[in-house]
């Protein structure tokens, strides 16, 4: 915990005040002579983090010159089309003069040389903005040769860190094999102590059985004695292997955070590699702007209708200015015409794919009343069929009643059967056959009116066909007037629309250009995971573990077969005392953990809060980094440091350079070494960085 808050950058504990200047002298010196030696792998990590911090803010303040840079270069380039629009708005108005020329030529020899004077005058001002635009053209290279050497300088000090940290992850990588053989040794060392533990359960079995074989009660303190020095030594036992455990853990944990620092760089390199190529992309772009730019220089330079005694080239005697004039006119009313028989075309073609997705539609209708129309033919006639056949069998069941009406008739006359019982049998049966025939008759009548209901519905659907067709004729007519005349206005929107949008785009680009100048704010790197949540993590994976080491050891010392849960190798009190003061003790150690966090979270938002105020006053970033040292950033020069170590008393910084500060030693030996005042430098820095900026911007 205490290395991951000293890696980030804003959250690093604040150092003790240094003493006052009067008491210790500073001593200066322009090499790090009296830093004390650091452990390898803290002050590798320190020098990673501020490494990659100090790339990072590199390429912010590299990206912010570049954007500035960019956005004059748009303004250049806006300008010098503004002039070349001027240039060749001046150009017509003499093709203009000269055409008027021509016509009048052989009446008025008098104008024609004031118009020659004229266009001598016009000629020199030509000539004069050609060399002007040249000049700045100069001057624009110029700065473009020192930006690609700056470029490059930035480029090969990346790739020289680069370097760097691909070596320091060659050295992670052989400490993680050395961590890995320190493992395997300590596995060894585990699968002997595991040995000796098995001898003695044996020693201890074989006890056991000795006591089992004695009848006779422990009487004699000497085998009580020797029973409690035999738990002892187990219990002993038992602690250096958890020991043992707990040792391991810490080198798995250790490990661990290597492997995650390992990949932390492994995706800053990833990271700054990606920037590399968008530099070189927008190099590459910007070197395409230069080359439409030589072109366009290029072609307003071919552009000389006359030589220099004021007559016509000989290779433009064809093209005059009048015929120049006249052809394009006639290409641009061909032009336009075209543009509007393409757009009729455009629309009659809507319109036919509409008119086609129409008739589809319909057709598509027709058929699904086909088939349900076919579809109820054949329900109808399943009908008619079943009627049929129940009315044949109506016929049917007629003939058998009536032929044993008959058969009655005769039995009864054969019988002598009474007359009135007789006629009552007769009566019903006859009441029988005239329903049958009344049921007949029904479905029959039902039968002509389903045919003459299919015929109505035939007939109909012949009718609104007809209509529909008739509709559709005049409704196409109508439909397609009316589209002509929406189309034309759709043309008219879109037109008006595609300005609007183009007016958008520009002020939206205008808008992210704006707000990618303001002044970046600085990150401070924090943990990406939470502490505590890979405490918690690494905390269950050493549970599991030391469980399954459990088990495994549970089933060494019992033999096969036997009940491993019910083992008890340590008296139940013991156990349970143990256990009770270990849950206090993680209970302790939970609160201790959550006042901690509370506090970090405390400490982290007051020391960033100093930081800001500290940036926003004095115009410097400080860094607490490990070992009593302080770093300071300028606000006018973020590549450049002062560092200060308060125990060594000493002070080191890349300000010396003759470009930016001259007289480096003299104010060092002014401010330091005769007044001893340190605010005092911290002061005149800030004014002679602040005038090198300001120089910058100008020249710019």
């Amino acid at each position: 915990m205490s290395n991951s808050n000293n890696n980030s950058g804003g959250s690093s504990p604040f150092l003790e005040t240094p003493v006052s200047p009067v008491r210790n002298k500073v001593h200066i010196e322009q090499e790090p002579s009296k830093i004390p030696r650091i452990p390898l792998g803290l002050k590798e990590n320190n020098e990673k983090d501020h490494k990659i911090l100090a790339l990072q803010y590199q390429l912010n303040s590299l990206q912010n010159e570049y954007e500035i840079e960019k956005l004059q270069m748009q303004r250049q380039l806006n300008s010098v089309d503004k002039e070349y629009r001027n240039t060749i708005d001046e150009l017509e108005k003499s093709l203009n003069d000269v055409k008027f020329l021509h016509e009048t030529n052989d009446s008025l020899h008098d104008e024609v040389t004031n118009l020659r004077k004229s266009l001598d005058t016009v000629k020199k001002e030509q000539q004069n903005r050609i060399d002007e635009l040249e000049s700045e053209v100069n001057l624009k290279h110029n700065e473009v040769e020192k930006l690609k050497i700056d470029f490059e300088n930035e480029i090969s000090k990346i790739s020289h860190e680069l370097e760097n940290v691909n070596m320091e992850n060659a050295n992670n990588k052989t400490m993680l094999q050395r961590y890995e053989e320190e493992l395997a040794r300590q596995s060894q060392e585990i699968k002997e102590l595991n040995k000796l533990n098995s001898e003695k359960d044996d020693e201890i079995s074989d006890l056991k059985t000795k006591n089992m074989m004695k009848p006779q009660q422990l009487d004699s303190t000497e085998d009580f004695t020797t029973i409690n020095n035999m738990f002892q030594d187990q219990v002993k036992f038992c602690k250096q292997l958890e020991e043992a455990n707990i040792k391991q853990a810490n080198e798995l944990k250790q490990l661990r955070n290597f492997q995650n620092s390992n990949d932390f760089y492994k995706l800053e390199n990833k990271k700054l590699q990606g920037e590399i190529t968008t530099l070189k992309d927008s190099l590459a772009s910007f070197k395409t702007m230069e080359l439409d730019f030589v072109q366009l220089q290029s072609k307003l330079a071919s552009w000389e209708f006359f030589d220099d005694d004021g007559e016509i080239n000989e290779s433009l005697k064809i093209k005059e200015p009048k015929d120049i004039i006249r052809d394009w006119k006639f290409q641009k009313m061909a032009c336009t015409r075209l543009s509007d028989e393409k757009r009729a075309l455009d629309t009659s073609y809507k319109d036919l794919q509409k008119l086609n997705e129409e008739l589809a539609l319909e057709r598509n209708q027709l058929l699904d009343l086909n088939r349900n129309y076919e579809n109820n033919l054949i329900n109808l006639k399943k009908l008619n069929y079943e009627l049929e056949q129940q009315r044949i069998l109506s016929f049917e069941e007629c003939k058998l009643l009536r032929k044993e009406l008959d058969d009655l008739d005769t039995f009864n006359k054969d019988n002598n059967i009474d007359a009135a019982v007789n006629t009552d049998n007769i009566k019903q049966f006859e009441v029988l056959v005239d329903d049958y025939k009344n049921k007949t008759e029904d479905l029959t009548n039902e039968l002509r009116k389903i045919h003459e209901e299919q015929t109505k519905e035939q007939k109909q659907q012949l009718q609104n066909s007809k209509k529909r067709k008739t509709n559709d004729t005049n409704g196409m007519t109508y439909y397609s007037q009316r589209i002509n005349e929406l189309q034309i206005e759709i043309g008219s929107l879109s037109r008006s629309i595609e300005s609007k949008d183009n007016t958008i785009t520009v002020l939206e680009n205008k808008i992210r250009k704006l707000t990618a100048l303001k002044e970046k704010k600085i990150r401070i790197l924090q943990l990406r995971d939470s502490p505590l949540l890979k405490d918690q993590f690494i905390k269950k994976k050493e549970l599991e573990l030391l469980r399954a080491e459990n088990r495994s050891l549970l089933k060494k010392l019992m033999p096969d077969g036997a009940d491993t849960e019910n083992l008890e190798q340590v008296p139940i009190s013991v156990y349970n005392n143990l256990n009770f003061e270990i849950n206090q003790r993680e209970e302790e150690i939970f609160k201790c953990n959550k006042k901690l966090l509370r506090l970090k979270e405390v400490f982290n938002k007051k020391s960033l809060e100093f930081i800001d105020v500290v940036n926003s006053l004095l115009g410097f970033k400080i860094e607490f980094l490990q070992d009593n040292k302080v770093k300071i950033y300028s606000c006018f020069k973020p590549t450049h440091y002062l560092m200060v170590d308060l125990v060594a008393n000493t002070l080191r910084s890349n300000l010396d350079d003759p470009d930016i500060i001259g007289d480096w030693d003299d104010l060092l030996r002014l401010w330091i070494g005769e007044r001893e005042q340190i605010p005092c430098l911290l002061a005149t820095i800030t004014l002679r960085l602040w005038e090198l900026s300001s120089s910058s911007e100008k020249k710019s």
